[in-house]
């Protein structure tokens, strides 16, 4: 999903969705910073996290933050990419979560030189 904006105007808000995949118990939950510059997604049918990066410049990096509610663990992930090269980047949830589990996911865009991040909310999904 890339959003282009005119004149640098982007929106505040952040957003999130889910998305009904293949069945019935597969859902996609989608989160967004503000502005899309960064995006991250979990997808329940494929046990697989996604994040990626829409900035049209390349001093940021993205930040997934993912606990596994459930069993107290914490994971964060960061992607190096750029909206042109290496966009995408696609993790499995580690093998010790086990369906039924809650997690939730917040992701960021992160400037590299002074640590400033433009963080979605957090979004609920589970194993």
């Amino acid at each position: 999903m890339r959003k282009f904006y005119a004149l640098g105007v982007m929106a505040a808000a952040a957003v999130f969705t889910m998305v009904p995949v293949s069945s019935a118990q597969a859902v996609a939950t989608n989160v967004q910073s503000p502005g899309n510059m960064a995006g991250g997604r979990y997808e329940s049918s494929i046990d697989m996290l996604s994040m990626w990066d829409n900035s049209p410049i390349d001093n940021d990096y993205v930040r997934l933050r993912v606990t596994n509610v459930t069993r107290s663990d914490p994971r964060v992930y960061t992607h190096d990419g750029s909206p042109t090269y290496n966009n995408r980047k696609d993790v499995y949830i580690p093998s010790t979560w086990r369906s039924g589990d809650k997690i939730t996911l917040s992701v960021c865009s992160v400037d590299r030189y002074n640590g400033s991040a433009s963080c979605s909310g957090t979004a609920t999904a589970w194993v």
